[in-house]
């Protein structure tokens, strides 16, 4: 693999732990469900979950420029 920038070939790979972002459409969705009594007990563990999302980037030694694989 080739870096798109400087074009050296010096690459090391990184995977990376990375947080999603919370949708308008589940927050609504949140509010409805909360609004009522048994939505609590739903709510209570979709809002307690950890939402993460593994990545993993390619990084060249010598210009620094990272980008996704």
């Amino acid at each position: 693999m080739v870096c798109k920038k400087c074009g050296g070939s010096d690459i090391q790979y990184q995977t990376v732990s990375e947080s999603r972002g919370t949708g308008c459409l589940t927050i609504c969705l949140y509010i409805l469900l909360a609004c009522t009594v048994l939505g609590l007990l739903i709510v209570i563990p979709l809002m307690l979950r950890k939402k993460t999302n593994t990545v993993t980037y390619a990084v060249c030694q010598n210009c620094g420029h990272r980008w996704k694989v």
